[in-house]
């Protein structure tokens, strides 16, 4: 029997991820794998010292560092293909930078489980704090997992909120760097519902997802559950499936796995049988970071 997963709540000091806090602890890094273990790490960060514990919990979560011995920090690979000087989109301008963040964050519960559950597990199209609160809890009680308090669940789905809601006219005028609008709020994947104090989950074509990122999310996803197949639907509906995170409407999705054989060279391909539509992954010959490489290499020859 495998090991029931334990999920995250907080950790980010109620701060959305800023864009331009990764490249920052990114340059440090590279220089100082000690930094986080300094007293004086948020000013070499530039940054408030809770937004510099906020920002070490993003790097984790987003998967471009992480926590090795003692108080050292390895940026991963991930990491320096996305933020070096000449990287994939060091400040997080592009797209594609910011679709990826989004799966690294959302696809997996266990780093930051409200915003696995908003956009896997939530029931309903419009999402406000109670909600989520309400959902959350009795989800962990179904399930027998240990409860954060409310006040806990509130802050960590106010936070969620903040990362993709469109900032208020006020803030986006703002120049200082703690009021800088989360990355993800580019994505366009939660609307104000106004006068309601809750927001619209969005679904649709995103026609600004790169097919080859969605390649790549489909050959983890598959990788994570130990599968070789799938079937469209469940590329669609299930919970961590690209469908569910990216928020694709079926055709959009099945646009792009249609183009799975060329973007995967014959690795992977999409087929339509006896009614049967699935995904088949033979051989993983290609490496899942050359993917990613094409993903932003296609935007720019695009853009």
């Amino acid at each position: 029997m495998s090991a029931t997963p334990t999920f995250t709540f907080s950790g980010h000091e109620t701060f959305p991820l800023r864009a331009t806090w990764l490249k920052k602890a990114y340059d440090l890094l590279v220089v100082d794998p000690t930094l986080f273990s300094h007293e004086d790490a948020f000013v070499r960060l530039g940054v408030g010292k809770n937004m510099a514990q906020s920002l070490r919990h993003w790097g984790r979560v987003c998967g471009v560092f992480e926590r090795t011995t003692g108080s050292s920090y390895q940026i991963s690979a991930l990491g320096h293909a996305l933020l070096a000087d000449t990287g994939w989109d060091p400040f997080l301008v592009t797209p594609a930078g910011r679709w990826l963040l989004h799966w690294q964050i959302v696809a997996r519960p266990t780093q930051a489980f409200t915003w696995f559950f908003a956009f896997n597990l939530f029931r309903g199209g419009e999402v406000s704090v109670p909600l989520l609160v309400e959902q959350i809890v009795a989800y962990l009680a179904q399930h027998e997992q240990p409860r954060p308090s409310p006040a806990t669940l509130a802050r960590d789905s106010e936070c969620m909120l903040h990362c993709y809601a469109p900032p208020a006219p006020k803030a986006l005028a703002q120049l200082a760097e703690d009021t800088l609008a989360c990355p993800l709020t580019n994505l366009g994947l939660l609307q104000p519902i106004p006068g309601q104090g809750s927001f619209q989950l969005v679904h649709g074509e995103q026609p600004d997802l790169p097919a080859a990122l969605v390649a790549f999310a489909v050959l983890r996803w598959l990788e994570a559950s130990g599968r070789r197949t799938a079937n469209l639907h469940d590329l669609v509906f299930a919970p961590g499936s690209p469908g569910r995170v990216f928020r694709l409407d079926e055709d959009a999705l099945l646009a792009r796995l249609q183009q799975l054989a060329a973007i995967t060279d014959g690795d992977a391909d999409f087929t339509e049988t006896a009614g049967l539509r699935q995904v088949n992954w033979r051989q993983q010959t290609l490496p899942l970071p050359t993917l990613l490489a094409r993903a932003f290499a296609d935007e720019a020859d695009n853009g």
